[in-house]
């Protein structure tokens, strides 16, 4: 009797467990190509190419296109790495 149950739930289990683990794969997949699609992406919101873009559309005025340019050109300046003392920046004398 036991080994009946047993043998009706088996393809069951199977099938969960086949389900479980493409489930788990899709999930995977899923992220990966969410996270790729952010790293593409620039974080403060606009990249240059989006702004002139929008400039040209006519979405935004020069001088509104002029600050955010400013703006953007700053954030990277502020992120970039400060120069060690110990390693020369590249620039001249």
């Amino acid at each position: 009797m036991q080994g009946d149950l047993f043998g009706r739930l088996l393809p069951w289990l199977g099938g969960l467990l086949v389900l479980a683990i493409v489930g788990g794969m899709v999930m995977l997949w899923t992220r990966r190509m969410a996270v790729g699609r952010d790293k593409e992406r620039p974080t403060d919101g606009y990249g240059m190419d989006g702004l002139r873009g929008m400039l040209d559309r006519g979405e935004i005025t020069p001088e509104e296109y002029d600050r955010a340019r400013r703006k953007l050109v700053q954030r990277v300046r502020d992120s970039a790495p400060a120069a060690s003392p110990d390693r020369p920046s590249g620039k001249g004398p």
